[in-house]
This record gives structure tokens, sequence and C-alpha cells, in this order.
């Protein structure tokens, strides 16, 4: 927690409070414009470019298996790899919700991969449709019907017990297009974050207050930041859990056909801690960096909430859907925790920004 600066007439006296503030309390308004640089540098290229590829790679990986399913007859080995691929680009896509802004937000890529609960009405309609499912036809469709988790439900079924044989023809056809449409927009993002691109976004954040197009101050890219993590612990504390618990419904949980949810959650957690340590395959500079330099305690606080947080969606041991019954409380716990790091994300981390950046 801050504490107020209080000014003496002793010179002596604020030179012992100005040393004492580097070490607990966070009471400068100092500037490290070469460390905020490279911050912003190294989430664009530690971070959300390697995410972004990493995300596409396994997208592109999964619809290859797709077309494996449609070419060799559909064994259940290859329905298990489309499941292991999915889950692994679940994972990369969860921990990237951490940062929601950008061409993932104002292309509409969010909702278009990631809207849930499947819509299975519409969904059973086109599959007994004589619709011919094109890249185009796919990607005009309502977003409950493509994505992630229409995927899902057609790889594991409604009971996640799905074999090969069950898979039709049709299904095969609808799954080859939502895997490709899948992986032609995460292909974008990545395109959107390399240098080599025009306008890429790498740029655009990276330099942030000298000459971005985007951000006319680094403290605007530094705001982006810590509002997107507060964003996504807000999305997963009170929408992803405690709304499903509240109803006591499980058909409203985010991957309830691969039993996923809780892992999907831990994984937006971890993308949250990835974006303060500047840390994701490699490790560079990241919002820990700066916080260490001029307030130790919060530094402990933010990584204290982030490890509480973590470990109280560990403690879900039933999977999400059976665990808003049969575990209320861990459930009840996690949403507590989480929202915990949300507030000091909001009341102590974004004051801390505007103070150091600018």
């Amino acid at each position: 927690m801050r504490i107020p600066y209080i000014k003496t007439l002793f010179a002596s006296a604020a030179l012992i409070a100005v040393s004492a503030c580097s070490d607990d309390n966070d009471n400068s308004s100092q500037v490290n414009a070469t460390l905020n640089t490279a911050v912003l540098a190294d989430f664009s290229g530690t971070i959300a470019l390697p995410v972004y590829t990493d995300l596409a790679a396994k997208t592109s990986t999964l619809y290859d298996q797709v077309i494996a399913l449609k070419t060799d007859g559909a064994t259940d080995a290859e329905l298990e790899a489309c499941r292991t691929t999915w889950k692994q680009a679940r994972q990369v896509w969860e921990q990237s919700e951490s940062f929601l802004f950008g061409p993932v937000s104002t292309n509409n890529i969010d909702p278009r991969i990631d809207t849930w609960p499947v819509n299975f009405t519409d969904l059973d309609a086109q599959l007994n449709s004589n619709n011919e499912f094109t890249e185009e036809y796919i990607n005009n469709l309502e977003d409950a019907l493509k994505g992630f988790h229409p995927i899902e439900y057609l790889i594991y079924g409604s009971n996640g017990q799905k074999t090969a044989s069950e898979l039709t023809a049709r299904h095969i056809e609808y799954l080859e297009g939502l895997a490709l449409n899948l992986k032609t927009l995460t292909a974008s993002l990545q395109t959107s974050w390399q240098t080599s691109t025009s306008g890429n976004y790498y740029t655009a954040f990276a330099n942030a207050g000298n000459g971005s197009t985007v951000y006319a101050t680094q403290l605007a890219a530094f705001e982006e930041l810590v509002n997107a993590m507060s964003d996504i612990c807000d999305e997963v504390a009170n929408s992803k859990i405690n709304d499903v618990y509240e109803a006591q419904d499980a058909s409203l949980e985010e991957s309830p056909f691969s039993k996923n949810s809780i892992t999907d959650f831990t994984n937006n957690i971890t993308g949250v801690q990835n974006v303060y340590l500047g840390k994701y395959t490699a490790d560079g500079k990241g919002l820990e960096d700066i916080v260490r330099t001029y307030n130790l305690q919060l530094d402990s606080d933010i990584k204290s909430k982030l490890n509480a947080a973590l470990t109280a969606l560990g403690n879900i041991t039933d999977p999400f859907g059976e665990a808003i019954k049969s575990q209320p409380i861990q459930v009840q716990n996690a949403v507590t925790a989480i929202n915990d790091l949300k507030t000091v994300l909001d009341e102590q981390l974004h004051p801390f920004v505007q103070q150091h950046a600018k």
C-alpha cells in the first residue's frame, strides 16, 4: 500500500523518506524512460508475437489433423490427436486473453473464435442442411457456431467420450470448415504483430510515445496492459466462474465437453502472470522490473495474489461443471482470490504506472 509522502522542513528527513520509498513505499513519481521502453518492446517481442505465433502453429496443426480424419477414414488415434492439439491451442489462446487489445479486439477475433455456450439447435440445423461449409460460409456464421467450442463439441461429443466411428461425413465437413476458419483467424493475429507487416502492432506498441500511431504516450500503453490484465481477472472470477456457480448450471461453462474449464481459467491467470513477469518461453523485461525498482512491497503483493489465485484454482479438483455442486467452497475461494488479484491491479498497480510512466 502506498503511504503518503510527509513533507518536513528538514532536508535530512526528506532524504531519508525518499530513500525508504525505493524499498517499500512507492512515494516518488520518477520515470525511467529507458526501462519503460524496454518493457514495452519486450512485451511485443517476448510475449505477444511469440504467443500468437505459437497459437497460429497449433491451429494449423489442428487443421492438418482434421484433414487426416477426412482422408484416412477417421481412427480413434487421429481423433485423440485432434483433442490433444485442441487443448494445446486452448492453452496458448487462454493465456493470450490477458492482453485482449489490438487486432484481436479491433478485428473482433476474440468473439469469432471463443464464444460459448454452443448453440446446439442452430448447430444441428447446420449439420442437417445442405449448406456447403466453405471458408466464406463459416466466416459469416454467427459467433456461437464457429471457433473453439463447436470444434470441441464435434471432437469430444456431448459426454466427452466420442469415438471416431461416431463422426459422420457431415461432422467432418463442418469440422474441416471450422478448423480452417480458426487457422485463418489466428494466422491473421500472428501477421498483425509481425515487424515485417506494414502497420504492425508490434511496432505500434513498442514505440508508444515515440511516433506510435496508436499510443501517443507510454502511459497509454501501460494502462492498456494493466486494464487488460484486470479485465480477464474480472471475466474469469465473475463471468466464467461465479455466474455458472450462482446459476448452478453446468451448461453455461466455458469448455464442458473436454472438461477443460479449470485449465482454461488457470491459463487465463497464468497469462496475467506472464505479462507481469515479461515472460512466455523466453524471459524479458516486464512490469515486474519497473515495480521492483520503486516498490518492493507492491511487487510482493502482486505475486502473492497471483500465487493465491492459481492455488485456489488448483484446489478445484472435480471438473468445473461438477465442482459447482460438489466443491462450492473451493469454487467460491477461487472467485475471491481472483477478485483480490483484480483489486491489487486496479487499486495499486494502475496508480503505480500512472506515477512511473508518461
